[in-house]
C-alpha cells in the first residue's frame, strides 16, 4: 500500500539571493603625507643655492713662474703684423722670434724673456710697441662642459680657466678643484688662486670635481615629481568621483 506522503527529491530549490558589489577601498591621503608630497614637488622645483667654497687661495707670490718647454709666448708689435704671433717654446727650451732668431728662455722669469725680446728689436722697434704675454697649457677636467687644454696666462685665476671650459655641468652645489700632478698627491685648490701662485706645470691638470647626482639630474627629477603629482591628483579626483551619488 502506498503511502499519500510524497517525498522530496533529491534536489534542492535553487534560491536567488541578490549580489551585493562590495566597493574598492578608497586611498584616503592624509593631510600630512599630502603636504610632505607638495612640498617635496615644489622643493624639487626650486633652483638649488650655490655653496661658497671653503679652501683659502694661495698667497700672492707663493711660487715663481718660469718658462718651461710646452709655454707659448704671445708677442705683439705694433705696427708690424708680420712680427706677432704665438711662439712656442720648444723641448730645449728655446723660442724663435721673427727677424731676431732663437732665444734661450728656459729657466727665466717672464719679466727677463720680456727685457730679453726687447733688447732684440732695440734699434729696429720702438720698445713701447712691444707687447710680451706669457701662456701656459693647463687641461681642465672633469665636472666641465668643454674638458680640453685652456691657455692661462699668470694673472688667470681657477675660476677663469673654468669658465673657459664653458663651465660647470650644472650650476650650483659647491664647486671644488683639484690638481693632478704626476708623482704627487692630490690636493684640493681654490677657485680665486692664480696660476702663477699655484705653480702649475704644462703637465699638470685642472681636475673640477663633478656635481652631485641631484644636481646632475635635476630637470629628471623634477619631471618624476610633476608625473607622480598629476598621477596622485587624478586618483584622488577619480575615486571622489566614484563615490559620489
Amino acid at each position: 500500500m502506498t503511502s499519500g506522503i510524497r517525498r522530496p527529491s533529491g534536489h534542492l530549490p535553487v534560491r536567488f539571493f541578490p549580489r551585493f558589489v562590495t566597493p574598492l577601498p578608497t586611498p584616503r591621503l592624509s593631510a600630512r603625507r599630502s603636504t610632505l608630497v607638495l612640498a617635496l614637488f615644489l622643493g624639487g622645483c626650486v633652483p638649488p643655492i650655490p655653496i661658497a667654497p671653503d679652501v683659502q687661495p694661495v698667497a700672492r707670490g707663493t711660487n715663481l713662474w718660469l718658462v718651461e718647454p710646452g709655454d707659448v709666448i704671445r708677442l705683439r708689435t705694433w705696427l708690424a703684423v708680420d712680427q706677432s704671433g704665438d711662439l712656442p717654446v720648444n723641448e730645449r727650451g728655446q723660442v724663435l722670434v721673427p727677424n731676431v732668431g732663437r732665444l734661450t728662455v728656459r729657466g727665466l722669469s717672464p719679466a727677463a724673456v720680456e727685457a730679453q725680446i726687447v733688447r732684440a728689436y732695440a734699434g729696429r722697434l720702438d720698445s713701447s710697441r712691444v707687447e710680451v704675454t706669457f701662456l701656459r697649457p693647463v687641461s681642465v677636467v672633469g665636472g666641465v662642459k668643454s674638458a680640453g687644454v685652456q691657455l692661462a696666462d699668470p694673472s688667470s685665476s681657477v675660476l677663469s680657466l673654468i669658465s673657459r671650459a664653458g663651465g660647470p655641468i650644472r650650476s650650483g652645489g659647491d664647486l671644488r678643484a683639484y690638481l693632478l700632478r704626476v708623482g704627487e698627491q692630490t690636493r684640493e685648490i681654490s677657485t680665486a688662486d692664480r696660476v702663477s701662485d699655484l705653480g702649475i706645470r704644462s703637465t699638470d691638470q685642472l681636475y673640477v670635481q663633478d656635481p652631485p647626482f641631484v644636481i646632475r639630474n635635476q630637470a629628471a627629477i623634477q619631471s618624476v615629481f610633476g608625473v607622480l603629482n598629476f598621477l596622485s591628483t587624478s586618483l584622488t579626483i577619480f575615486f571622489l568621483v566614484r563615490r559620489s551619488p
